[in-house]
């Protein structure tokens, strides 16, 4: 990277962001701490309400209204809210409007698969500024891999033209557990040199996480209040993770992988996993599973043109979607191997559903979106069955409106988060 890419992102808009939520090493992690402060709270119901005023925020927190005029006022100073507008007057003295000023921070979105990498710019709020697309290569090795990461990160933030002097840091992702090894590199410790790498050569603090909680937390980020605290997000990439959200925060489990939901056991009897457990629903029905199966099917992998194995069209995501877009187009044989493969999945969601009593699934990741709908009737099917559904109201199920940058727009989040909570 030139000496000049690394001064236009040498700033961060004066936060000092913390590594809170960074996956570092193979088994190290840090808690990221989400509303456990005022202002971050008041800060969230702004952003999940799009506008709202201070007797709004005191009715809706349970805090004084001096307590509210006072941290409304510091997210004023700090340029996160700004006014908008006056209610009509009643009477009294009328009612000021505040929204979050989305151009107040902007953070960058990683997200590195074995073939590709994938880029996003989004102000505050989580609206795409920038997106860009990379190819990587298994041979690229660990020199090539930073070198490539630093240069497209430079090229979306100059492209785009934002000020940044409010860029606050990048977020990367990768897939699968959070000890898995970076694409094309030899050890997991290369992650902790890629963060550190990054960081002095951005002049920016970087968080590194996993595609699927990552992708979690871009759900919560960008959706209104409610429609995600509490879920189970559903990844489907290569295979199938997870992420949880309980009131509206993040859940890491001890060794930062909860929401493994590929690991479910859907089949005691069933194919040994990669894990080396029997019957995990990713064995059984996960994208690359799924793409196995086909393989052994003329009838599906000649229409589907797919090669001799597996990723021969560039990933398992591409082969995927060439299976689910045949199926869509009439072929039986590809739409019952689809079937099969939701019908699983959703037995797995139940059992977790069942635990957690999550109030709603967010299906998402580039392999959901060309087969989104299928699923989703599975899953809405066999929620049906879980415990006490007579007597409560119905789990919300949903296919994410970011499929295909899920995992970098939450790798974007996560900084925002962080950033708003060190301010």
């Amino acid at each position: 990277m030139s000496s000049g890419a690394h001064n236009i992102l040498g700033r961060n808009g004066g936060c000092a962001l913390p590594q809170l939520s960074g996956v570092t090493g193979s088994r190290r992690r840090k808690r990221m701490v989400r509303g456990t402060d005022t202002k971050a709270l008041v800060f969230d119901l702004v952003r999940a309400l799009d506008r709202t005023s201070r007797a709004e925020l005191v009715k809706r927190t349970g805090l004084t209204g001096a307590s509210i005029s006072t941290i409304t006022r510091r997210l004023l100073d700090e340029g996160l809210l700004e006014e908008t507008g006056r209610a009509p007057s009643t009477g009294g003295k009328p009612r000021t409007f505040v929204r979050v000023a989305p151009d107040a921070r902007y953070a960058v979105g990683v997200h590195l698969t074995r073939t590709d990498m994938v880029l996003v710019l989004t102000d505050l709020l989580g609206a795409v500024i920038g997106r860009t697309r990379r190819e990587l290569s298994i041979e690229t090795g660990e020199d090539g891999l930073w070198a490539s990461v630093q240069e497209a990160i430079a090229e979306i933030v100059t492209g785009t033209g934002i000020d940044t002097a409010k860029l606050v840091g990048t977020g990367v992702v990768l897939a699968g557990p959070a000890d898995r090894e970076l694409p094309g590199v030899a050890s997991v410790t290369d992650r902790d040199e890629l963060r550190v790498a990054l960081e002095r050569s951005t002049g920016m603090p970087v968080l590194m996480e996993n595609d699927a909680t990552a992708a979690a937390l871009g759900e919560w980020w960008v959706s209104p209040s409610g429609r995600a605290d509490d879920a189970l997000v559903v990844y489907l990439g290569a295979g199938i993770g997870g992420g949880l959200l309980v009131g509206g925060r993040l859940q890491r489990g001890a060794t930062a992988n909860a929401g493994e939901l590929g690991h479910v056991c859907v089949d005691l009897n069933g194919p040994v996993c990669a894990c080396g457990a029997r019957g995990c629903v990713e064995a059984m029905a996960g994208p690359q599973a799924v793409v196995s199966r086909a393989l052994t099917n003329p009838g599906i992998a000649g229409p589907a043109g797919l090669g001799e194995q597996v990723g021969s069209r560039g990933s398992i995501e591409a082969d995927f979607a060439a299976v689910a877009r045949v199926a869509h187009l009439g072929n039986e044989s590809a739409r019952r191997l689809l079937d099969e493969s939701a019908s699983a999945l959703a037995v797995a969601i139940r059992s977790v559903v069942n635990v957690l009593d999550n109030a709603a699934v967010i299906l998402t990741g580039p392999s959901a979106a060309g087969a989104g709908a299928v699923y989703l009737r599975a899953i809405e099917r066999e929620l049906k069955l879980r415990y006490g559904a007579q007597a409560s109201p119905p789990v919300s199920v949903r296919l994410s409106q970011n499929c295909g940058t899920a995992a970098a727009l939450g790798a974007a989040a996560m900084v925002l988060d962080a950033a708003i909570r060190s301010c």
